[in-house]
This record gives structure tokens, sequence and C-alpha cells, in this order.
């Protein structure tokens, strides 16, 4: 058994404080296999398996000067390594779970493990061959090439065992002061100066906590081969995105996440400040 690193350490903590403690194995011995996967879920009669990748600062990445990015490199970097370890796995429903630890390049809203998986951001638009230009009003955000789920040059999916990637994030908690904030502004009427605003925010950090939570956020693979269990990592903090029918949807938000997003939206509206001379 080899040594745990921090992503692996933290992916034990989310699953054990959401209800898989007992119902994992570290790095499991498969009948008929040679590879081990970090981990095997046992989740109602089916297993699941996950490989967890760090994503770590690149060798000579500039830090005092502005620089270009990739921000899909290192999540298609890690898609190449996963390929391999879930080779003999494609009966079984396989995800690769990645978390940052200091990669300042890595992008790791959905949006962007889209792209990673379906191709670079983009616009097209329609051409009007007989005029010979472009169709104006015609443009919409698209995923062009380089998608490691598609092979651009032979125009066919690939990589489809690789079932979702999960991003294993620190979630800060904060419910306890947005709902005291919620109530301090409630007892004033008026628009808040900026010195008001600062005020109460300072005051209320000061006398309620908030907390740090480990969660995930799923990307459903819109090519695998077996979809990852819909009940799987639902999570109060938890969020499961889905692309079909060429739009991007939010599937599912734990119940403390819908919380806390509520609360910071009412109270922005509600502490919206005016300046003073």
């Amino acid at each position: 058994m080899g040594i745990k690193n921090e992503s692996e350490k933290f992916f034990e903590q989310y699953l054990d404080s959401n209800g898989f403690q007992g119902k994992w194995t570290y790095e499991p011995s498969i009948i008929g296999k040679i590879k081990k996967p970090d981990y095997l879920l046992n989740w109602k009669g089916e297993k699941h398996f996950f490989e967890v990748k760090e994503l770590r600062k690149k060798p000579n990445e500039p830090t005092n000067r502005a620089a270009y990015i990739n921000p899909y490199s290192s999540l298609r970097t890690e898609i190449n390594e996963v390929r391999k370890q879930f080779k003999e796995y494609k009966e079984y429903s396989c995800s690769l779970v990645v978390f940052n630890v200091d990669d300042r390049q890595a992008r790791l809203k959905p949006i962007f493990i889209f792209g990673a998986m379906l191709g670079n951001l983009g616009l097209k638009m329609d051409y009007d061959r007989n005029k010979g230009e472009a169709i104006a009003g015609s443009e919409r955000n698209a995923f062009l090439d380089s998608g490691k789920m598609i092979d651009d040059k032979k125009g066919r999916l690939q990589n489809t065992t690789i079932s979702a990637i999960i991003v294993l994030e620190e979630f800060r908690d904060d419910s306890e002061i947005q709902k005291a904030l919620k109530a301090e502004l409630i007892k004033r009427s008026k628009t808040l100066t900026l010195e008001e605003k600062v005020a109460i925010n300072i005051k209320i950090v000061k006398n309620h906590n908030s907390s740090h939570v480990p969660r995930v956020v799923v990307v459903e693979n819109p090519f695998a081969r077996k979809v990852l269990t819909a009940d799987l990592f639902n999570g109060p903090f938890d969020e499961r995105w889905r692309w079909e029918n060429g739009e991007i949807e939010r599937v599912f938000v734990g119940n403390k996440l819908k919380e806390i997003e509520t609360l910071r939206a009412n109270n922005l509206k509600k502490s919206k400040c005016k300046m003073t001379k």
C-alpha cells in the first residue's frame, strides 16, 4: 500500500463525512485485474472506482509577470493518465477526482471541465456561401477542438470509460454569518453607506464563525459508457452538472449550498450601499 497524499486523505475525509464510511477501499485488489485504482466504493450493490489526482504548480511557472495560461492542460494530462489506469475496468463506473493544491493555471469551474472533455471554449457562426460572408447574429458559444472525449482526427468518441470528472474542494460554510447579516439588515430600512456596511460585516464576522468542509462538484461525461449513479455524492454542499442537447445544466445542488446561495444573494441585494462624500 502506497503513502497517501494530501488529496487522497481529503477524499477519504469527504467520503466519511457524507455517509460512505465503511463502504470504500483504498487501492483494492480486484480478481483478474492488474491495475489498482485508488479507491473502490461499493454502493447499493455496484462497484464504483475512482482515481484521485493532485494538481500542482508547473515547473518554471512564471509568478512575477503576466503570462499565457492553458486552463485545460492539467485536466487533459490527468485524463490521459487515468485512461491507462481504467483500461481494464470498462464494465464499471470509473471517475477521475481532481484536487487543486497549488496549480494556478488550472480552472475547475464546470464550464472549463466540459471544455477539457469536449473542446476549447469558443464561438461559432453560420456562413452564407452565396454572399461569401458570416451571418450576423448567428454567433453562439461552442466547444471547438482538442477535447479529450472526442478524437478530432478520427471523428469518434474516446475515453468513454470515464464516467465523470469530480472536483474535490474545500468549501467555506458561512451560513451562520449570512443568517446574522440577514437579521441585521432587516433592522435597517435605509440604504447603507459604505462605512456602515463595512462596520456591520466586521462586527458579524468577529462574533460568528465559519467553517471549511470537503465537498465535490460532479461533472458528468456525456459520452460515458457507465453513468455515475445519480444518488452518489448528493451531500449538503455538493453539485452535479450535465451537458445535454447542447446545454450545460446544474442537475443537483445540496440543500446547505442552496441555502447559502440564497442567503448570499438576498444579503447582497439588501446591502447595496451608497457612497458618502
